[in-house]
């Protein structure tokens, strides 16, 4: 396992060790080295986000080994968030030293995103059986938190499933709450989003229809009927049409992840800000739509 282990990419924490852990029993160091094995875990798990900003990937952390030399503890813990790429497959991630880079700073703007204040996660609990300890981590996930936060737990969500039909809706619903939509989502997404990325009218007009797709796709699905979609498509134009979206979530999150004001709170006042900001922006582009079915 060790030289396995050596194999592969990891991130390593160094700790101290304070007197008491030379006197906690084997459950107490199972839940108090637990607790903090989650959070550094955090750490790899944005790192993953970040990777995903540069580029469609699929990198997982998925195990987590603790080891302390002085009282001799050791564990092994495996957290299931394996991700897939925006087709649904799983494959080999390759970045370049810039890369890795890049995806580091961008662990850490994700991570600031994901904190107590910030998600308003919960107290995560732990419950021990045979000598194995389970940790209810998604339990203590909250919906409650800025936009941010609750974007970027719906955009694991979409990684997490190879289910094309389910990544898509989660696209739509990462889109949604980004601008704060409350009405006329299948208009008010397609039509923000091209603007919002969109450089030209050409490319604009192409983000219109790809979205109304999604959303067409997102309906059916929804619903528990079949996709009008595959009528006149092929299951190799859903994978392109999901790997299409998961560029535009991805070049809209580079963008507004930087802009802090519109990372709105539950409050109507904050809410209603976020809104207006994209409905003005929406406005700029209007007159394409005359071209759009």
């Amino acid at each position: 396992m060790y030289n396995a282990l050596l194999r592969k990419p990891m991130m390593v924490y160094l700790m101290p060790t304070i007197e008491e852990e030379f006197v906690w029993s084997k459950n107490e160091c199972d839940e108090k080295y637990g607790n903090k094995a989650i959070h550094l875990n955090n750490f790899a798990q944005a790192f993953s986000l970040g990777s995903w900003f540069i580029k469609d990937s699929c990198i997982s952390a998925t195990y987590i080994y603790w080891l302390n030399l002085f009282n001799t503890y050791n564990s092994q813990t495996k957290r299931d968030m394996a991700v897939t790429l925006s087709n649904g497959s799983i494959a080999e991630t390759f970045l370049t030293v810039d890369e890795v880079k890049e995806a580091i700073e961008r662990m850490y703007e994700v991570y600031s995103c994901l904190l107590p204040d910030e998600s308003k996660m919960g107290h995560i609990n732990c419950t021990s059986s045979g000598g194995t300890t389970v940790w209810e981590i998604d339990k203590a996930i909250s919906k409650e938190g800025n936009s941010f936060s609750r974007a970027l737990i719906l955009l694991q969500e979409a990684r997490r499933t190879g289910e094309l039909t389910s990544k898509i809706d989660k696209y739509c619903s990462i889109l949604e709450c980004l601008y704060a939509i409350n009405e006329k989502h299948k208009t008010n997404i397609s039509h923000i989003t091209a603007a919002y990325i969109g450089k030209n009218n050409e490319e604009r007009e192409k983000i219109i229809n790809y979205m109304k797709e999604a959303y067409g796709i997102r309906s059916d699905s929804s619903h528990g009927v079949n996709l009008k979609y595959l009528k006149e498509n092929n299951c190799e134009s859903l994978k392109n049409l999901s790997t299409i979206v998961d560029d535009y979530v991805r070049r809209v999150f580079r963008k507004i992840i930087s802009e802090k004001e519109l990372n709105y709170d539950l409050t109507p006042e904050k809410k209603a800000n976020t809104r207006k900001y994209f409905q003005t922006l929406k406005q700029s582009i209007i007159p394409i739509d005359i071209y759009v079915n």
